[in-house]
């Protein structure tokens, strides 16, 4: 199968697949918060309380260096978490949804865009306390601000490509799971969430930023805390990166796909 015909089968799924994605992600969130008295909150407090935690920790280290460090924080922190979340929620989804899979013919990665449209709430709820945090400590809510949506797409790409690359490996090795958590601590402290990329050595910095989570970070955090727009050549560079990532994690799962029935 041609690049073209993986991408276009992938967009057409999401497309004739809508009033799936859209029951099973009101399906998702309706049982997470079934039994929780703050139910939706919590989706806003969890980021919430990660900033404060966060910010009580290394504000005092970043003092003078970082002005409004929880602003700093929180605005790396949103895409952080739903590329964290997204990825994680995708490595289980075949061997999950096995049964459904042998009875009805849908795409199989079907599953893993309904939990990253999942996350996409949860993001989106999570904008909600950002701002607050920015009118409380007298932050400027700039007018970048509505770019931010466009910064999503290679964000979505990138995360999709590498849970789908994860969720064909947990059909053939399932000690995947335990390997990501390792893989994605790393990640975290190589990308500019508590830093930004000035506090690194320059040596390091050409390495890291070939990670386009580096880069989405870093262009969602000029928009929400700087104001500015992120450079086009960077920004096309991380959405390349991140349309190369989605192609393989595709390649990935047509190739696989015929051989998961002998291993779930």
């Amino acid at each position: 199968m041609t690049a073209a015909a993986l991408y276009g089968n992938f967009f057409y799924s999401i497309y004739d697949y809508r009033e799936y994605l859209k029951e099973s992600v009101f399906r998702d969130l309706r049982k997470k918060y079934k039994r929780s008295s703050l139910g939706y909150l919590w989706s806003m407090l969890n980021p919430l309380l990660m900033m404060i935690i966060l910010t009580v920790v290394f504000s005092s280290l970043m003092k003078g260096r970082v002005e409004n460090y929880s602003v700093f924080l929180f605005s790396a922190l949103l895409p952080w978490t739903y590329f964290n979340g997204t990825v994680k929620s995708c490595i289980g989804t075949i061997r999950q949804n096995a049964k459904i899979l042998d009875q009805l013919p849908i795409p199989k990665y079907i599953f893993s865009v309904s939990s990253s449209f999942y996350n996409f709430v949860d993001l989106f709820l999570a904008f909600v306390p950002l701002l607050l945090v920015m009118l409380f400590t007298g932050h400027p809510i700039h007018s970048t601000i509505i770019i931010f949506p466009l910064m999503l797409i290679p964000l979505f790409f990138f995360s999709m490509g590498l849970g789908l690359l994860l969720a064909v490996s947990n059909v053939f090795f399932e000690d995947t799971a335990h390997l990501t958590d390792v893989l994605l601590r790393a990640m975290y402290f190589l990308c500019p969430i508590l830093y930004n990329r000035d506090m690194l050595p320059p040596w390091l910095v050409k390495y890291v930023v070939l990670n386009p989570m580096f880069g989405i970070i870093e262009g969602i955090r000029q928009l929400l805390y700087f104001g500015t727009l992120p450079n086009l050549e960077t920004f096309l560079f991380n959405l390349a990166g991140s349309v190369l990532v989605l192609g393989l994690g595709l390649y990935a799962f047509n190739k696989a796909d015929d051989k998961f029935v002998y291993f779930i």
